[in-house]
């Protein structure tokens, strides 16, 4: 039995063709590296997941997810954050935060809705106003944050607040109605869907190419990756640092004209809680905590992303708190697998 099982044996062995046998060895690692660089592409991961829960919820809901009327809700509903993590993404690569875009957003919006009716601007003279008021808070933490030196959580952190009262201070309980011309900024359609979401579009596709393929913006990713050796190689950080959260101020003013414009009310409510919506996007569509890395279309994926989830929690009829505590959840996860990812490649 021995002598009969030895002689298969060694004819299987004389049989096997060793370059064969390489060769599918490299193709099953072939196909593993393809995995690996798939769910290190971020975006690519991201189109997945989106294609999967909306494929599902339209399977499972088929009257209610996949309707005209809710499609175009969800898009209207992730425009705000859409807009907003453009700037987040140019701030987290650069290795920064902001978490004043909320309470600038709020700020904003009621300057133009105050300019609009007390003032009596016109309707885009009230939104530059609301713009311009984005771009002053920006530009005071820039000049904490690059001047005083004060870390950016931090200083944001106290402007966030500041700028929350300012806010109740200028408007009481906020602006309402503000006028029928002034509200087609925002309720104006175009395809069916309200401007918002073509705002969004709009500044995340020049967004995306500005970091994407010019050499200013291209110079936030040595910011991000090593500030020290940036600075020894002439880059201007600090004046960098500051354009960024003037930046950042401007699109949040934007993002809050749009808000007020959508609603024809300014509430000194907007944009609560909306600093960890748009930053787990951010994280979830490739930046790190550490800087240097990320795409805007990445980030206006996450933002996409969590909209679905929001939406299938809603039609699902899952309470509204719920939804806070699935986000934060979702930005403990990314925010592990940035770690892990980062960690594989310190093993490696």
């Amino acid at each position: 039995m021995n002598v009969e099982t030895s002689a298969k044996s060694a004819s299987a062995g004389a049989g096997t063709d060793p370059v064969l046998h390489t060769r599918k060895r490299g193709t099953v690692y072939a196909e593993a590296a393809l995995w690996r660089r798939t769910l290190a592409c971020r975006p690519i991961l991201l189109l997945v997941l989106i294609a999967l829960l909306s494929g599902t919820m339209s399977i499972v809901y088929p009257d209610n997810f996949p309707t005209s009327f809710n499609i175009s809700a969800v898009l209207l509903n992730a425009a705000q954050q859409g807009i907003l993590v453009v700037g987040m993404m140019l701030m987290m690569i650069a290795g920064k935060f902001d978490l004043s875009i909320g309470s600038t957003l709020a700020l904003s919006g009621v300057v133009s809705g105050l300019g609009a009716t007390l003032w009596g601007l016109s309707p885009i003279s009230a939104a530059a106003a609301g713009i311009g008021t984005g771009v002053l808070c920006g530009g005071l933490n820039g000049l904490i944050v690059t001047r005083m030196h004060i870390n950016a959580l931090i200083a944001t952190l106290a402007t966030m607040s500041i700028f929350r009262g300012m806010t109740q201070l200028v408007s009481g309980t906020g602006v309402s109605p503000i006028s029928a011309d002034f509200a087609r900024l925002g309720q104006a359609t175009i395809l069916g869907i309200e401007t918002p979401f073509w705002w969004m579009v709009g500044v995340a596709s020049v967004g995306g190419w500005a970091v994407a393929k010019t050499r200013f913006f291209r110079q936030y990713y040595f910011i991000g990756g090593n500030d020290r050796a940036a600075k020894l190689s002439g880059i201007r950080v600090e004046r960098l640092n500051f354009f960024a959260f003037v930046m950042m101020g401007a699109i949040a003013g934007l993002a809050g004209v749009l808000a007020a414009a959508r609603l024809n009310a300014a509430v000194v409510s907007a944009g609560i809680g909306v600093e960890l919506t748009v930053i787990t996007a951010t994280v979830l569509g490739g930046a790190s905590l550490k800087g240097g890395e990320g795409s805007v279309l990445g980030g206006v994926l996450g933002v996409l992303f969590i909209a679905l989830v929001q939406n299938a929690l809603i039609v699902n009829g899952i309470g509204v708190f719920w939804q806070s505590i699935i986000v934060g959840s979702v930005l403990l996860l990314a925010v592990s697998f940035d770690r892990f990812k980062h960690h594989g490649h310190r093993v490696r």
